[in-house]
């Protein structure tokens, strides 16, 4: 009776072992992992470090047990273009993580696909279009709000501050501005709250537990796990209100000839049943955008200072190239772009050397699809490793090192390298592009044109480069800077 007992056993574990490690016919290759598990007990806090690594092994497009899940990861820019640009299509979709639409299911980001998805993005691009998209409204809005982030950091000259929340309120109001038609005082103390909830719910996904709710769905469930998710909602919160009373306002203030921003253009719609457009998604949808809008521009922004605190002699030549094209005094502009060629290879190199969304929102296969000699079955999860794309070495020498000069040619002119990659590809590819662009320029020449940052001698825990919490945002450690006018 024990042998039977044994054969048995032995059976089951072949079956199950069987049924775990085996893929479908022609699927990429990867790393075997761990039964249930699967790679998870091998990351690191930088899963797009370890992804990277395995891609020299198995190559650029690669699969990964995540949980008992299998997904696929992209790994270098040929293979993003061959499928997120070349066959969008089939790559227009998110998974439905249970985790993520509990947070916000019906929005811009997180909503698998469908039409409310096509809904959304359709609208979301006529109404940046409408009310941002030209660069003279961008320039407009941003150098008012970088003015007064001006007038805010003189309160703080010469002695040490953390910047964290005055830059993320003054990215918040712009795109405030946009949406909602108006900002917020930095001494406001609601949206002071507001901002710390933002930046706690983005700080809250690179948490070990969110990484588990993310890839083995039934923890949900877990006591410790629901009361994870709970602290997030509540994170959410101010948010959602806020939004709730401006919907509120807009309703009670709504004029067909004079639509104001980006909510009354959706109360247009709405009114108008274009776009089908449903007012119950209308909470969701600016949630994301408010989000979305906010904190990748200014964990950007972040980096950017962290790095011209640390480099002085990048700052040095950035600040003489400004004060030779601009001046001490004068208005920033995206027209002179082209006469600021070390200040643009700049600004590229801090989206190259600290990519802010490391593994963008990850995608789903929309049908089956044959790419790069690989068959992806319809509902196959797929994670784009920005991350490793900005330190290929077979692009970047030396990619560790931050270096501006690597975006410029022989002639001292800026090059546009399509091998930084920050905003996603295709048909999922980051709705604000295009302004977050002009943030990271305008609001960082309008600092270093009237500043020099440093960092605080006497700190005794100095930043760095290196520290940072990372999750769907890679946001840098708090830090301490100084400032003296010029």
């Amino acid at each position: 009776m024990l042998n039977l007992y044994l054969i048995v056993v032995c059976v089951l574990i072949s079956v199950l072992t069987y049924w775990w490690y085996r893929k479908p016919l022609k699927f990429p290759p990867g790393p075997k992992g761990l039964p249930l598990l699967g790679i998870l007990p091998f990351l690191s806090a930088y899963p797009e470090h370890e992804f990277g690594t395995w891609s020299k092994k198995y190559g650029p497009l690669m699969s990964v047990p995540m949980g008992w899940q299998n997904w696929v990861v992209l790994n270098d820019y040929e293979t993003i273009k061959e499928t997120l640009l070349k066959r969008s299509e089939h790559f227009n979709e998110r998974p439905k993580i249970r985790f993520l639409q509990m947070l916000s299911p019906n929005g811009l980001g997180f909503v698998p696909g469908g039409e409310i998805w096509r809904s959304h993005r359709r609208f979301g691009v006529a109404a940046l279009r409408r009310f941002g998209g030209s660069k003279g409204v961008i320039e407009r809005k941003v150098n008012e709000e970088a003015l007064n982030l001006i007038e805010e950091l003189k309160k703080y000259e010469g002695k040490p501050f953390q910047m964290e929340n005055l830059l993320t309120n003054a990215v918040s109001n712009v795109i405030c501005s946009i949406a909602f038609g108006r900002r917020f005082q930095y001494d406001d103390d609601k949206f002071r709250g507001l901002v710390s909830s933002l930046l706690a719910v983005f700080k809250m996904l690179g948490h070990w537990k969110t990484n588990l709710l993310m890839f083995i769905p039934f923890l949900c469930d877990v006591p410790s796990f629901s009361s994870h998710i709970n602290e997030g909602r509540k994170l959410w919160k101010p948010v959602r209100d806020m939004i709730a009373d401006l919907l509120i306002e807009h309703q009670s203030t709504f004029d067909p000839n004079d639509i104001r921003d980006i909510m009354d253009a959706y109360l247009e719609c709405y009114q108008q049943k274009e776009n089908n457009l449903v007012l119950e998604d209308l909470q969701d949808f600016f949630v994301d955008l408010f989000a979305g809008g906010t904190e990748t521009t200014a964990s950007s922004l972040r980096w950017a200072f962290l790095c011209l605190m640390i480099h002085q002699d990048v700052q040095e030549k950035m600040q003489e190239e400004i004060d030779t094209v601009i001046g001490k005094d004068g208005t920033p502009s995206l027209s002179l772009s082209d006469k600021l060629p070390y200040t643009c290879a700049v600004v590229h190199e801090i989206l190259r050397f600290r990519t802010v969304a490391p593994l963008s929102l990850p995608r789903c296969v929309a049908k089956d699809v044959t790419v790069c000699g690989y068959n992806l079955p319809k509902g196959t999860k797929v994670l784009t490793n920005q991350w490793q794309v900005n330190n290929d070495e077979a692009n970047w020498q030396n990619p560790s090192v931050f270096a501006p000069q690597r975006h410029l040619d022989e002639n001292g002119n800026f090059t546009n390298s399509r091998h930084v990659l920050t905003f996603g590809a295709g048909a999922r590819m980051c709705l604000g592009e295009q302004l977050a662009r002009a943030e990271n320029w305008l609001f960082l020449v309008t600092v270093i044109q009237r500043f020099r940052i440093s960092v605080d001698p006497d700190d005794p825990d100095p930043p760095s480069l290196t520290r940072g919490s990372n999750a769907i945002v890679y946001i840098p450690d708090a830090y301490n800077m100084i400032i003296h006018s010029r």
